[in-house]
C-alpha cells in the first residue's frame, strides 16, 4: 500500500477543500478495495477536478486518441476508419448531454498516463456531495476501474474495434461485468466502512440532472441494468468460487461472459472452471 502514490489535481482553481477530500477518502479506501478485490493497487493513481467545459474537451479528445491508436495498432479498411471518424463527428454533441450525470471517468489521459477525471459541479447535481458515503462510493468505484485496466493491460477495453483487439463478446457483456465488477467492490467497501450499502443513484439529484437524465440520453452510455446485473453476477461468482476466478477474467479475455451466460452465471462458471481444469 506504501508503495501508491495518490495524486489530486484541482484544475479548475476553485475547490481545494473538495481536492483534499478526495485525497483522504483515496488513501482511507483504497486498503479496503485492495482486500475486496484481491487486485493489486498500481504505483500512482491520480484523481483531476475539471470543469465542465473541460471534460466534456477531455471526453472528445480522449475518443480521438482510441481511434489513433486503432489505427495504429489495428488492419482497419480504409472504409472502417472513415466510417469511424464520421461517427465521432456526428457524435461530438454527446458530451455536452452527459456531464451532468457522469460523476467521474477513469481513462487514459493526453499524457498517457491514466486518471480519474471528475466535475464538482456533477457531483453536486448527482448528490454525490450531499453524504459522506456517496463520495465515497464514487471513489471505490474508480479505483477498482483504475485497477481493472491495470490488470488487464490498460488499453484493450479502449477501442472501437474490440473483436481486433480479442476481445469477442459484446459490448454489452464488456460493459456488464466491469461496470458491476466496480460496482460489487464499491458496496462492498461502503458495507465495511459504514455498515450500510448507500447508493447516490438513489439519491436527490439536481433540476439539471432531472433535465438530462432522458433514457434516450441515458442509452449514450452503460445502462443502469448492466451496473446491477453484472454487481448480482460477480457476487455470486465471487460468492461460490471466490475473486481468484473473477480476476482470471483480466489475464484472459476469452473467458468474458456471453450475454446468454450474464443471465445464466452458473453456465459461465461451469465454463470458466473447465477451461482453468483444462490450462
Amino acid at each position: 500500500m506504501t508503495h501508491t502514490r495518490f495524486t489530486v489535481l484541482d484544475d479548475t482553481q476553485r475547490h481545494p477543500d473538495l481536492a483534499e477530500r478526495l485525497d483522504q477518502i483515496l488513501r482511507q479506501v483504497a486498503p479496503t478495495v485492495t482486500e475486496i478485490t484481491s487486485l493489486p493497487l498500481p504505483e500512482k493513481v491520480r484523481f483531476r477536478l475539471l470543469t465542465p467545459k473541460a471534460w466534456r474537451e477531455e471526453t472528445r479528445q480522449h475518443r480521438m486518441r482510441i481511434l489513433a491508436r486503432d489505427i495504429a495498432d489495428l488492419d482497419l479498411l480504409p472504409a472502417e476508419i472513415s466510417a469511424m471518424r464520421l461517427a465521432l463527428k456526428l457524435g461530438s454533441f454527446v458530451p455536452v448531454l452527459l456531464w451532468p450525470l457522469v460523476p467521474a471517468t477513469t481513462r487514459e489521459a493526453a499524457d498517457a498516463r491514466w486518471e480519474t477525471t471528475t466535475v464538482p459541479r456533477t457531483l453536486r447535481h448527482c448528490g454525490v456531495l450531499t453524504e459522506e458515503p456517496f463520495l465515497v462510493q464514487v471513489v471505490a468505484n474508480e479505483l477498482v476501474h483504475r485497477m481493472q485496466e491495470e490488470a488487464v493491460g490498460g488499453t484493450v477495453w479502449t477501442s472501437f474495434f474490440l473483436p481486433k483487439r480479442g476481445v469477442l463478446v459484446s459490448p454489452k457483456s464488456v460493459s456488464t461485468l466491469v461496470e458491476g465488477h466496480a460496482t460489487w467492490a464499491e458496496q462492498q467497501t461502503l458495507q465495511r466502512l459504514f455498515g450500510t450499502a448507500a447508493d447516490f443513484r438513489d439519491g436527490p439529484k439536481s433540476w439539471r440532472y432531472r433535465l438530462h437524465n432522458r433514457d434516450i440520453i441515458r442509452r449514450l452510455g452503460p445502462s443502469r441494468e448492466a451496473y446491477v446485473q453484472g454487481s448480482r453476477l460477480v457476487a455470486q461468482v465471487v460468492a461460490e468460487l471466490g475473486t481468484g476466478l473473477v480476476n482470471q477474467i483480466w489475464k484472459d479475455l476469452s473467458l468474458l461472459p456471453t450475454e446468454k451466460e450474464i443471465a445464466a452465471p452458473a453456465a459461465w462458471i461451469y465454463r470458466i472452471e473447465r477451461g482453468l481444469a483444462s490450462a
